[in-house]
């Protein structure tokens, strides 16, 4: 019997979210076993009732799935919605699916009030006051976390309750002494002068009739990061004393409404609680003696308390949070432990980004120091001068517990998180067990959508590494580094933002950080090379080449999911900064970027080595400028806009005429830099006339020959020559290339213990960064072979180019797209190959097989042969199939 089911049902991307401020836009997927199956027509239907007895909105489409079907009716804040979608199947079935949302504020009032913790003008002259914060640690940093609470009375039980709060940098709230939401350190990172994104709850059952208690820690985050460091973050434009703003909506069953917002009613524990110190980049410090008892439950006595103030907003808009909050991911035991002097070392056997879990034993009065790292020195002591150089004050990656009893005392930070593999705990008088510590790994809650693997076990070991860079670097931004800077470096996630939306639902994730690049961008059109940004990063290291995020990162989330609108919201950035690179040249060539870092090099981790790479940043630069404009061209026709199609493919020409004329020699083929990346560049943005492609393949087969076979590129090239290689049918030289036993390669990196990839190709700086990640989408595509398809994006149509002829037995890849699994396997014999592909329901699949290939033999998912026949396509066989699976077999000699 056939099964037909929908799922995944998203508004905005995100499931059954609780508070939505932007237009709801509806998506789902509908998984059949039957083949050729698509969908006939819809039915959308929005209540305010879960059994659908009334209809306050609907939508009918015609035809084949449409996802991203926007609802204009106007609806009420902060309200619960249901969703049901009816599909009328060609193949004769009917189904259905629901779902629901809850709205945000959208453009409602907000009762609550800015409050914080600071002393107000009228108490400044009172002397028990005063006396009360000489006692408190607190000092003109705001070094420890405020704790404040709230008492109120509900007259009955609630049908429906909302917690929609701000607390600037991160918050953690409980009610009646339960913990709201799971997630950790929220609210995002923006630039919160710009945009403040507010979390909502459902706390329905939290709440009681009767006496109630909230109460809420604040801690420093990025709003209040005081450490000294090289970028200015100390003198951020919005940095001040954490702040709060929050509002409970009570929903009673007859329909009334009352709402409990922070006003200077709230109280504040001036003496402060247990966290008396906190620094996103530093470290927490915890002392269990100043435990506060139960005070986010009723009956605690606060009479020592003191009112909040009434306090400035930090300057932005206030928006709900459409993105995935971090969530703790996995968690992992010590593999190795060892004693060095009065220290326990733990080694984790994974590199990644959080905090630990600690059951603490001994003494009362016992204090832990924790520091962290993922570097060991050659002893095997810890090192964090490897990587904890840039910040400059206030302690790097040092967290502090102090026990309060002779019990075992069970704790982690909750406003900090760290790049690490190993941990060094002093203040241990016993060996640790292994659930003694846990290292608790952290990350935005985006699902995993990849999965590849194949006969090679160095590339399933290079997935791993590029997984967990990536994983350890989505922290409601794309990060650099989890531990050195924990900067969001536009270059690094531009490269990598491809391989990220392969690998993982990281729509709602990337349209939240081109929201933050929207931010970032001055008025002349120019954005800095770290987003957010403090003000540092405008007038350095932010050429055509790192700036390209702005493009690239909106242009992949439509690629990938084939929405239009990320790249309507961003139109009008994306040509300010392609007119502003305009604005920097007199011969339509630039040269201000930073080029193709950290290519392989000799010596230290130093900015001199990194940028020691041998392909001229001119020529990077004005390749990225001319893609640029080509794709600032290409989405002014998606979006029906002439004259600017007209203006900026005529720019986009003139580019390309300077670049030839500037840095090709035609008759040698030769790139200026005649280096791997040079080479490559003009291939992968297509500044090569056709009947110069084989040229410049063999150019770069020679170069890359003349290398022993090894890679010669930077972040840059890393996609340039990989992606190069990879569309002409030589994947099987990049695989070379990275599996290389000797540096500079992967396996060199993976023979020295690496579980994460490396900043450099020696082995010196960052050991968890991913900015070369974007391996792992060149080995989706061009070694297991799934790729989408700009004509018909979101892989309503994709691509299959299965690498038969790498060298390797088998590979297989899938994705989770937007209509549902797309996979690709294949494996082969000595004379034959089978190909195995998934294609979406109401969806379509290009299969091209070498052309060697003959004696094919189709069968669909019921093991019935089908009749489909492949066209010789110049090289290539190619076979088109609709939705269903299928196992394509073939003689290959």
């Amino acid at each position: 019997m056939s099964e037909i089911r929908i799922k995944d049902m998203t508004v905005n991307y995100l499931e059954s979210p609780c508070g939505i401020d932007s237009l709801p836009r509806f998506s789902y997927k509908v998984e059949s076993d039957i083949n050729e199956d698509s969908q006939k027509g819809a039915l959308i239907s929005l209540s305010e009732k879960a059994d659908f007895s009334t209809i306050i909105w609907k939508k009918l489409t015609i035809g084949s799935q449409k996802n991203f079907i926007e609802c204009k009716k106007k609806l009420k804040p902060v309200t619960k919605y249901y969703w049901k979608v009816e599909v009328d199947c060609i193949s004769g079935a009917k189904i259905f699916g629901t779902s629901s949302f809850v709205t945000g504020k959208l453009d409602e009032r907000w009762n609550g009030k800015w409050i914080d913790a600071r002393v107000g003008p009228e108490r400044r002259d009172d002397p028990n006051f005063l006396q009360k914060i000489e006692k408190s640690k607190n000092d003109k940093d705001f070094l420890q976390a405020p704790y404040i609470r709230k008492d109120f009375t509900l007259s009955q039980a609630p049908k429906e309750a909302y917690l929609s709060i701000i607390g600037l940098g991160y918050f953690v709230a409980e009610i009646n002494g339960q913990k709201v939401g799971d997630d950790v350190l929220s609210p995002g990172f923006t630039r919160f002068d710009k945009t403040d994104y507010y979390m909502q709850y459902d706390v329905s059952s939290l709440l009681q009739s009767g006496d109630n208690t909230i109460g809420i820690v604040l801690g420093n985050g990025w709003f209040n990061c005081f450490a000294e460091d090289p970028w200015n973050t100390r003198q951020a434009s919005w940095r001040t004393a954490p702040k709060l703003l929050a509002e409970i909506k009570v929903v009673y069953e007859d329909k009334k409404i009352e709402t409990i917002g922070t006003d200077d009613t709230w109280k504040v524990n001036l003496l402060g609680g247990p966290i008396y110190f906190n620094g996103i980049r530093n470290g927490e410090h915890y002392d269990a003696n100043k435990e506060l008892g139960d005070w986010t439950s009723p009956g605690y006595d606060d009479t020592d308390w003191d009112p909040v103030r009434i306090s400035r907003s930090p300057g932005g808009e206030l928006r709900a949070s459409e993105f995935e909050p971090i969530k703790p991911f996995k968690s992992f035991t010590a593999v190795k432990k060892w004693k060095k002097d009065d220290k326990w070392i733990l080694d984790f056997g994974q590199n990644g980004s959080g905090y630990g879990i600690f059951k603490f034993k001994g003494k009362a009065g016992t204090e832990f120091t924790i520091r962290y790292s993922d570097i060991l020195t050659a002893d095997g002591n810890l090192d964090t001068a490897s990587i904890g150089g840039f910040v400059r004050s206030h302690g790097f990656q040092t967290d502090k517990y102090t026990k309060k009893s002779d019990d075992v005392e069970v704790w982690h930070p909750v406003f900090v998180y760290h790049g690490f593999q190993y941990m060094e705990i002093t203040g241990m008088d016993y060996e640790p067990e292994p659930e003694d510590v846990t290292a608790q790994f952290i990350c935005s809650a985006v699902k995993v959508a990849g999965h590849f693997e194949c006969s090679d076990e160095l590339l399933n070991k290079l997935q791993r590494l590029c997984f967990w860079s990536s994983v350890s670097n989505m922290e409601s931004i794309p990060t650099d580094c989890p531990h050195r800077e924990k900067n969001g470096w536009t270059g690094d996630a531009s490269i990598s933002s491809e391989q990220m939306m392969m690998n993982f639902g990281s729509a709602a994730f990337f349209s939240k950080w081109s929201r933050d690049i929207r931010d970032s961008q001055r008025p002349a059109g120019q954005i800095p090379c770290v987003i957010p940004s403090t003000g540092w990063g405008y007038n350095s290291m932010n050429g055509p080449d790192w700036s390209s995020a702005l493009v690239n990162v909106p242009f992949n989330i439509f690629l990938y999911e084939g929405d239009e609108q990320i790249l309507k919201v961003n139109y009008d950035a994306i040509k300010k900064n392609c007119d502003f690179m305009e604005s920097m040249t007199t011969d339509y060539t630039l040269n201000y970027g930073l080029g193709d870092w950290c290519a392989p090099f000799e010596g230290p981790a130093i900015s001199k080595n990194m940028g020691s790479f041998k392909c001229p940043t001119e020529v990077t630069d004005t390749a990225f400028f001319y893609n640029a404009a080509k794709l600032t061209s290409s989405i002014a026709s998606k979006l029906g806009k002439k004259d600017d199609v007209k203006y900026y493919s005529i720019l986009a020409q003139k580019i390309k005429k300077a670049f030839r004329d500037s840095y090709f020699d035609k008759k040698t083929f030769t790139v200026k830099g005649d280096c791997q990346t040079s080479t490559a560049v003009m291939l992968y943005f297509g500044l090569n006339e056709p009947n110069e492609k084989q040229g410049l393949l063999d150019k770069l087969v020679e170069q890359i020959e003349l290398k022993d076979w090894h890679l010669d590129f930077g972040i840059l090239g890393c996609k340039f020559v990989m992606h190069s290689l990879g569309d002409a049918g030589l994947g099987y030289i990049g695989q070379r290339m990275i599996a290389q036993r000797t540096y500079p390669g992967c396996q060199e990196w993976i023979n020295r213990g690496a579980t994460t990839l490396w900043e450099c190709w020696n082995g010196l700086g960052s050991h968890n960064h991913h900015m070369f990640s974007d391996l792992s989408a060149f080995m989706y595509k061009y070694v297991a072979g799934i790729a989408p398809v700009e004509s018909d994006p979101g892989f309503h149509t994709t691509e299959f180019r299965p690498a038969l002829k790498c060298g390797m037995q088998s590979a297989s890849a899938s994705h989770e797209s937007m209509y549902g699994t797309v996979a690709c396997s294949w494996k082969l014999t000595e004379e034959s190959a089978e190909t195995t592909i998934t294609i979406p329901f109401g969806c379509k699949g290009n299969l091209y097989l070498p052309k060697n290939c003959s004696e094919f033999k189709v069968v669909d998912g019921t093991g019935n042969e089908v009749s489909i026949k492949g066209k010789l396509v110049g090289n290539e066989y190619l076979m088109s199939f609709k939705s269903g699976k299928y196992t394509v077999s073939c003689m290959t000699k």
